[in-house]
C-alpha cells in the first residue's frame, strides 16, 4: 500500500496549526460527505482520505508518530525507542541485533516464543485469537449525536505472505516476520459510529484487530471517543439543551421561530408572557435512537434579550408599569 501524504490530502503546510487542519478538514468535508454526494463513489473515497488524515494530525501523540515515522509509527504498540535504534543503526553502517521478539515488539506483536510457545511443539498448531486493537478518536459533537461512518489508518497484525503465517521458510525461522508468522500492515478500515457516542465510552468494531494466529478469529478494535464541545448545545444522556434568544416583544405577544436541530429545521411556539430562563421542549430532536434506544428531546432555554440600541424612555416606563407585583418581592438571603 502506498505512502498517504496526510498533509498534502488536507491541503495544509506541516506546520499548521490545530486550528488551521480542523478549518480544512470542515471545508474538505462539507464538499465530499456521502450525504451531499449521493452514490460518487469518488466523492466517497476522498471523504474517507480526509477522514483518516484528520483522525491523525488533530491528534498531537499520532501525529507526532506520523511526523517522525510516518504510517508505520501509527501501529498501536510501536516502540519509537527501538525504531530510532534500528534508524541510528542503518544510518551509521553498524549492525542491529534483533533478539528473539524484538522485530515483533517494535510493531506491537508477541515474539516467535509468545507466539509457538517456549516449551516446543505442544502450542504449534494451536488456533489463536488475534489480539485486540485500541485507538482513540475526535469526534465532532453533531457528528457523535447523529452517528456516522468514517475510515481509520490502523497497522495491524496480518498473516506474513512469505511464510504463510506458519512462522517458517524450510523449516527455519522467516525472516520477512521474525519467526512470528505475522506482520505490520497499514489498513484503512472501515467503521460505523452508532449514534449517541460518549468521550471516554469504548466502541466495539467486532473482527477489526490483529489476525488470528494459525486459523484463530480475529480479534477486536475498540475505539475510545473524544467528543469536542459545541458552542450551541449540551448534552445531559439522550437530551440536548440550546439558549433561544428572543425579543421583549416576542416574549410578551408570543410567536412562533424556526430553531435549528440535529436533524433539521423546526417551528417552535413561544408562548406569550413567556420568562427568561423558561425551558420549552422539542420531543424526539435529543440524540438520535439507536437500538431499543429512544431518542432523547431538544430543551431550548429561552432568553430574553435587550436591545443594544436605547430604548426611548417613554417605552420603557410603559413596560415598568404594566408589571403587576414586585418581581424582587422573593428576593431574601
Amino acid at each position: 500500500m502506498a505512502a498517504s501524504d496526510y498533509y498534502k490530502i488536507l491541503g495544509v503546510q506541516r506546520s499548521a496549526t490545530v486550528d488551521e487542519i480542523r478549518k480544512a478538514y470542515r471545508k474538505l468535508a462539507r464538499k465530499y460527505h456521502p450525504d451531499i454526494n449521493p452514490g460518487d463513489k469518488a466523492a466517497e473515497e476522498k471523504f474517507k482520505e480526509i477522514s483518516v488524515a484528520y483522525d491523525v494530525l488533530s491528534d498531537a501523540e499520532k501525529r507526532k508518530l506520523y511526523d517522525e515515522f510516518g504510517e508505520q509509527g501509527l501501529s498501536p504498540g510501536f516502540d519509537p525507542e527501538k525504531a530510532r535504534a534500528y534508524q541510528q543503526s542503518a544510518r551509521t553502517g553498524g549492525s542491529f541485533s534483533f533478539e528473539s521478539g524484538d522485530l515483533n515488539d517494535l510493531f506491537g506483536y508477541g515474539g516467535f516464543e509468545d507466539l509457538f510457545g517456549r516449551r516446543g511443539a505442544g502450542r504449534r498448531n494451536t488456533a489463536r485469537r488475534g489480539e485486540d486493537i485500541e485507538t482513540r478518536m475526535d469526534i465532532d459533537f453533531l457528528d457523535a449525536v447523529k452517528g456516522f461512518q468514517t475510515g481509520l489508518t490502523l497497522q495491524r497484525a496480518v498473516p506474513c505472505d512469505r511464510c504463510k503465517g506458519s512462522g517458517k521458510v524450510s523449516n527455519q525461522p522467516c525472516s520477512a516476520c521474525g519467526g512470528s508468522g505475522r506482520v505490520g500492515r497499514v489498513e484503512t478500515v472501515r467503521v460505523n459510529i452508532p449514534p449517541g457516542a460518549e468521550t471516554g465510552n469504548r466502541i466495539r468494531v467486532p473482527g477489526k484487530g490483529g489476525s488470528g494466529i494459525r486459523g484463530g478469529p480475529a480479534g477486536d478494535l475498540y475505539i475510545v471517543p473524544r467528543v469536542r464541545s459545541h458552542a450551541l448545545l449540551t448534552r445531559e444522556r439522550n437530551d440536548l439543551t440550546m439558549e433561544l434568544p428572543i425579543t421583549i416583544g416576542e416574549a410578551l405577544r408570543g410567536t412562533a421561530i424556526e430553531v435549528p436541530t440535529p436533524t433539521g429545521a423546526v417551528k417552535v411556539k413561544v408562548p406569550a408572557g413567556a420568562q427568561s430562563g423558561q425551558r420549552l421542549r422539542v420531543r424526539g430532536k435529543g440524540v438520535s435512537a439507536h437500538g431499543r434506544t429512544p431518542a432523547g428531546d431538544l430543551y431550548l432555554q429561552l432568553m430574553i434579550k435587550t436591545p443594544k440600541d436605547d430604548i426611548p424612555k417613554e417605552v420603557a416606563d410603559r413596560i415598568d408599569q404594566a408589571y403587576s407585583e414586585n418581581i424582587r418581592q422573593d428576593l431574601r438571603l
